[in-house]
């Protein structure tokens, strides 16, 4: 064979590859993205109401809508609750826009009734069918009162198409329960324990620090230029830790401290979250708080604004916190009630240690418990003695409970990064968690969204088991 010939014979093989190979992709087909509820129970306790959420596996391009029908008893109606979206015959049509992955039905007794046992709702069909299929966990069982889950698989569903980190996400293991919070729907949140304290929004980056004055329209300008720059990065070296609150969830170690019970103990502070950490110093809030009877009183504006508001906050003993939104002026459910929820994911400030020691910084995927309801967490490493699957009840007396919120943390994870070659779950350790009812769940993180675990980022999964 001649080398011209020789030449040819190569070109016309490796183009048969080639073409074999483009006729392989296109035949190849992407698998449907699956739509399924979030868990498969849920709980609603006696004057509380409850979420049903819907996921889909991934984000797709066009807008589903998912059709959730009430399977209807002889002691249960569709009369007895009341659903946002709103109920027609028996279903719920669950809008999910394009680029999201989650849609919610909000559910409530109707005035006036009291409807007891439990109810199923199926998912049933789909308005886009191509491309989408029913999964697995496409029936629910609803309690009209509080269960004790046996355990579960949860994906967090913290991203939504503005980020991967748009919700806070609150988890109530017993009842099989996620709530998502837009993590920018408030800035500080008030105590209602006997304390008199405020928190800031550490998943909308807040910081907070004095302007060294007490009376409220004595912050000028020239102060906040004087003031150091609060908008600087966390991991700058002019960022101070004195700006955030505790990561641990001490309340005794906030940046407002105690609110004091006389007005002119009270500082005026300057407040920045992730929207107006700008240079322009008149886009800064200045906040004094003080006490109003039981409650709070809370004067605010720009710091370049004439005019001021007031809002007055009441205590409510449901909940560990109210949220306050600086940016509209209201107030918000910044979490679920006080003992509804045992962890919370979120974009937030969590601590590392460098070789100069401690560091605050805001970081995604930290974890915390719900410290101040009661959440007890013990961190379990595993070795030849100590597995997630063989942990039981038994061994509790060989874990170390700890009353801070931050057990957790950033731990769990390994974020990809260059050098990096084992970013995803760490799997030589899992948690478990003493709620506020004293139920034992030991719990595991499965996925992260990055590696090789084939999730998105912003939709961990987690497992969890009742101890027994």
């Amino acid at each position: 064979m001649t080398m011209k010939k020789l030449l040819y014979l190569c070109v016309c093989v490796a183009l048969l590859g080639v073409w074999s190979c483009s006729d392989d992709d296109d035949n190849l087909k992407v698998p449907d993205i699956t739509v399924n509820f979030g868990s498969t129970e849920v709980g609603m306790e006696e004057n509380a109401g409850a979420d049903i959420t819907v996921n889909l596996s991934r984000a797709a391009t066009v807008a589903q809508s998912v059709t959730v029908e009430m399977e209807e008893s002889p002691d249960i109606f569709a009369s007895d609750i009341v659903t946002v979206p709103a109920m027609t015959d028996n279903k719920v049509m669950v809008a999910i826009p394009a680029g999201e992955t989650t849609g919610t039905i909000r559910i409530s007794r109707a005035e006036g009734k009291k409807p007891e046992g439990s109810v199923k709702f199926t998912i049933s069909s789909l308005s886009e069918a191509e491309g989408f299929k029913i999964g697995d966990k496409k029936e629910l069982n609803l309690s009209f009162s509080a269960i004790l889950s046996e355990g579960n698989t949860m994906i967090l569903q913290g991203k939504t198409s503005e980020s991967n980190y748009t919700n806070m996400v609150y988890v109530d293991l017993s009842n099989s329960q996620q709530t998502q919070i837009n993590r920018k729907s408030w800035n500080l949140g008030f105590y209602c324990g006997d304390a008199f304290t405020v928190i800031l929004n550490s998943s909308y980056a807040t910081v907070a620090a004095p302007s060294g004055k007490t009376v409220f329209s004595e912050v000028t300008l020239a102060d906040a230029q004087a003031a150091p720059n609060l908008a600087t990065g966390a991991m700058s070296e002019d960022f101070q830790a004195s700006w955030v609150d505790a990561v641990n969830g001490d309340l005794s170690k906030t940046a407002f401290g105690t609110i004091a019970a006389n007005d002119a103990d009270n500082q005026v502070f300057y407040v920045l979250s992730e929207d107006n950490k700008v240079a322009d110093r008149n886009e800064w809030y200045k906040v004094k708080v003080t006490r109003k009877g039981e409650g709070y009183s809370v004067q605010f504006s720009k710091i370049g604004d004439a005019t001021s508001k007031t809002v007055e906050i009441e205590k409510n003993a449901a909940y560990n916190f109210i949220g306050l939104s600086l940016e509209s002026g209201e107030t918000v459910t910044a979490q679920p009630e006080g003992k509804r929820w045992d962890i919370l994911w979120a974009y937030g400030a969590a601590e590392s240690v460098m070789a100069s020691g401690p560091v605050t910084s805001f970081s995604q995927d930290v974890v915390y418990s719900n410290s101040v309801g009661g959440v007890e967490t013990a961190l379990v490493m595993v070795d030849e003695n100590t597995t997630y699957d063989g942990f039981s009840k038994a061994d509790l007396s060989q874990v170390e409970f700890q009353t801070v919120a931050n057990v957790i943390g950033t731990t769990w994870r390994t974020p990809a990064m260059p050098g990096v070659t084992n970013a995803g779950v760490k799997k030589d350790r899992f948690f478990v968690v003493k709620d506020p009812y004293g139920n034992y769940y030991k719990l595991r993180f499965t996925k992260f969204g990055t590696g090789d675990d084939g999730t998105e980022r912003g939709k961990p999964e987690i497992e969890y088991a009742l101890l027994k």
